[in-house]
């Protein structure tokens, strides 16, 4: 067993007289510093007490495997128990290195330094250099095979050692196979997946070193798709998105002088879950807060640990920090960025923190106002109990986030699997549609595109949003899943802003036209019908003779006179009510309470109700800001006539109670007339197609 493991196997058992030995050891073991690269952490809580010394000891135990000579074993042994130690260190430790220069932000830089300034302690005799320097240059280039392949840095970072290489030819041990050994020790203890992922590529960077190759820079955009590769992988369309931004010459040029000086640091693990968008403006953001002369590294460190938590015992990235994130970006564009506009967020800021003296070095990482960061923790607090939607409310109010049901942060991908589920519903709606050109208004998780484009591979298929976070992930999907629909950002009240009149021969509004109801404040307020009646005639303006809107959607029951006793079978169902009552934003619910789970209520209001009732605790938040029923059927065909004119011909109008909502509901609620004779549901949801003559 190598020295090094049975130093740390006494340490692990108690045995601190180790560490007055050996100083390697003692650094690693007397820290409370936590570098981890977050990107392979399952689990924030999860991690070990001290992961650096875990991580130094597994690459230990692989190089314990390998049959390798004693010299070239010893030397990688050396490299590997020094080259993490600027990680560790105790505060005052931390602090003489800091104050003797040592760049501690750039961890293989400052773990070189810190081995230089220990060999010092030993007699000028006694010490082999040219060893050491190797030893020294080996710590100051670990690991960086891998971040070239990353695109994190450049290759000229390999310079110094590649001269020491030419200058050393007649060496008593193989360069080629320690740096093989050295560099299969480092990645394979982060992932026996992660190695044999790259070790190709490795072995590939390795060779121009030992062939003492200098040219063998990354292209601007090469180097940029090896950045935002989990990005790709996710679904990013990078080749379009590169080609589109990068028209603009002026952004190519700031962006290339950027790249062609500066080595960064943690930048895919931190910026990954952003738009290639964002990731510019953060670039450009940068920018107008440093050097361009003197900056040389940059380090995501700080803004990567900031934006990962754990949700659920599973390391997640902090949406709500994202959001506010992504809303700051949002208010500015490149071109402003361009011009030299520094955009001020009374919530959030960007923050570039210096390193070293010179300004070569700094850390990037956003900033929160004291009321940002305060309702941030209690959002993740409230993730516990029931008040978790509720808190995030509060969250879209404080930051003016968009309030429909897409943006359930943590829960984004649950809701967008709920709508994929109602795809039984949807194929009816596919039957209906016609023509060459299809818009599905509002398409969330794009289960309709879907089911549009298989059932009419003629047509050109487009999904239409308003929310840019929508867009986004679809646009991934149809990358990720080689779709041939299509996604539009765009505002359904005023279609003939992107279409041409006569030119969409199908428009879709699937389970989308009650939350336009619900949260688009027109004519300056909510809950206005007048809302509806423009999506249906921003729809006719662009609709082809012949062409079709299909709706699907809630609906009221006639006749709306009809009265039903509502009698709860758990007793907190009665708090419940008494909560909606207070909190439905949609109108006024009335009531007559007649015994202590009884109660009389309208029965449009029993059903806009039960809504709410169904989908629970979790879901009530966003539930009370909607209405699902608007129109009558009779109501509904007399606005399409009003609305529409003579050339609107409805040839299906059909309404319906969904499937198993009755039993869902049977073990929690009895709903009688006023005889107090169970009576069936009416129903709750409607099914029209309105064709244009």
């Amino acid at each position: 067993m190598l020295n090094s493991l049975k130093c740390i196997q006494e340490v692990k058992i108690g045995n601190t007289k180790v560490l007055r030995n050996h100083k390697w050891i003692h650094f690693l073991y007397l820290t409370k510093e936590q570098h981890v690269n977050l990107e392979q952490v399952e689990s924030l809580e999860k991690l070990p007490p001290n992961p650096v010394l875990s991580y130094v000891e597994r690459t230990l135990w692989l190089l314990n495997e390998m049959n390798l000579p004693i010299n070239e074993r010893s030397i990688i042994e050396d490299v590997l128990i020094w080259s993490e130690v600027s990680k560790g260190g105790l505060k005052h430790k931390r602090r003489e290195w800091e104050k003797k220069g040592f760049q501690l932000a750039i961890h293989n830089i400052g773990s070189a330094q810190i081995y230089a300034d220990e060999q010092m302690n030993l007699p000028l005799h006694s010490r082999n250099l040219d060893r050491e320097e190797l030893v020294y240059l080996l710590i100051l280039t670990h690991g960086l095979a891998g971040q070239f392949i990353r695109g994190e840095i450049h290759y000229s970072q390999f310079r110094p050692l590649i001269y020491w290489i030419e200058e050393h030819k007649n060496l008593e041990y193989n360069i080629e196979r320690i740096l093989y050994s050295l560099n299969q020790c480092v990645i394979q203890a982060v992932s026996d997946q992660l190695w044999n992922n790259v070790h190709k590529e490795v072995e590939e960077v390795l060779s121009w070193i030992n062939k003492g190759e200098q040219a063998k820079e990354l292209p601007l955009k090469e180097r940029m798709r090896r950045l935002r590769r989990s990005s790709i992988q996710r679904g990013e369309n990078f080749d379009d998105l590169y080609n589109q931004y990068f028209e603009n010459k002026q952004l190519e040029r700031y962006i290339e002088l950027f790249f062609s000086k500066i080595d960064m640091w943690y930048l895919e693990s931190a910026l990954q879950e952003f738009s290639l968008e964002e990731f510019l403006k953060i670039f450009l953001l940068i920018f107008q807060k440093i050097n361009p002369l003197t900056i040389q590294q940059v380090s995501f460190e700080s803004f990567m640990k900031d934006i990962y938590y754990d949700y659920k015992g599973q390391k997640v990235i902090n949406l709500y920090k994202k959001r506010i994130i992504e809303t700051f970006l949002n208010e500015f564009t490149i071109d402003d960025l361009l011009k030299g506009k520094m955009p001020v967020n009374e919530h959030v800021q960007i923050q570039i923190e210096p390193s070293d003296l010179l300004g070569q070095i700094v850390g990037v990482y956003f900033s929160y106002s004291s009321a940002g960061q305060k309702l941030i923790e209690f959002c993740q607090e409230a993730e516990k109990s029931p008040i978790y939607e509720r808190a995030i409310i509060l969250l879209y109010d404080f930051f003016g986030f968009r309030k429909d049901a897409f943006d359930r942060l943590q829960n984004e991908e649950n809701y967008l699997t709920d709508m994929n589920n109602g795809q039984d519903h949807k194929k009816v709606i596919s039957d209906f549609a016609v023509g060459k050109v299809m818009l599905d208004i509002g398409a969330g998780g794009g289960v309709m595109l879907d089911i549009l484009s298989e059932n009419h591979p003629e047509a050109t298929v487009i999904g239409i949003d308003i929310s840019i976070n929508v867009v986004e992930e679809l646009n991934r999907r149809k990358f990720r899943e080689n779709k041939s629909w299509h996604v539009k950002q765009a505002n359904a009240l005023e279609l003939k802003d992107y279409y041409e009149p006569g030119s969409v021969d199908t428009i879709v509004f699937s389970s989308i036209l009650h939350e336009m109801y619900s949260y688009i404040p027109y004519k300056g307020r909510k809950f206005n019908r007048d809302v509806v009646i423009q999506a249906l005639k921003s729809s006719f303006e662009v609709l082809n003779k012949g062409g079709r809107i299909i709706i699907r959607d809630g609906i009221m029951t006639e006749p709306i006179d009809q009265w039903r006793l509502l009698e709860f079978k758990d007793p907190k169902g009665m708090d419940f009510f008494m909560r909606y009552v207070h909190d439905f934003k949609g109108r006024t619910i009335r009531y007559e309470r007649l015994e202590s789970l009884l109660i009389k209520l309208p029965v449009n209001d029993l059903m806009e109700f039960l809504y709410t009732y169904t989908w629970g605790e979790e879901a009530y938040p966003h539930e009370v800001q909607e209405q699902f029923g608007y129109f009558t059927p009779s109501e509904y065909e007399e606005v399409i006539h009003v609305s529409l004119g003579k050339e609107a011909k409805i040839i299906k109008l059909h309404h319906y109670l969904q499937n198993g909502y009755e039993e869902f509901l049977l073990p929690k609620v009895k709903i009688m007339n006023e005889k107090r004779e169970i009576v069936p549901l009416p129903d709750s949801t409607c099914l029209i197609v309105i064709e244009k003559t």
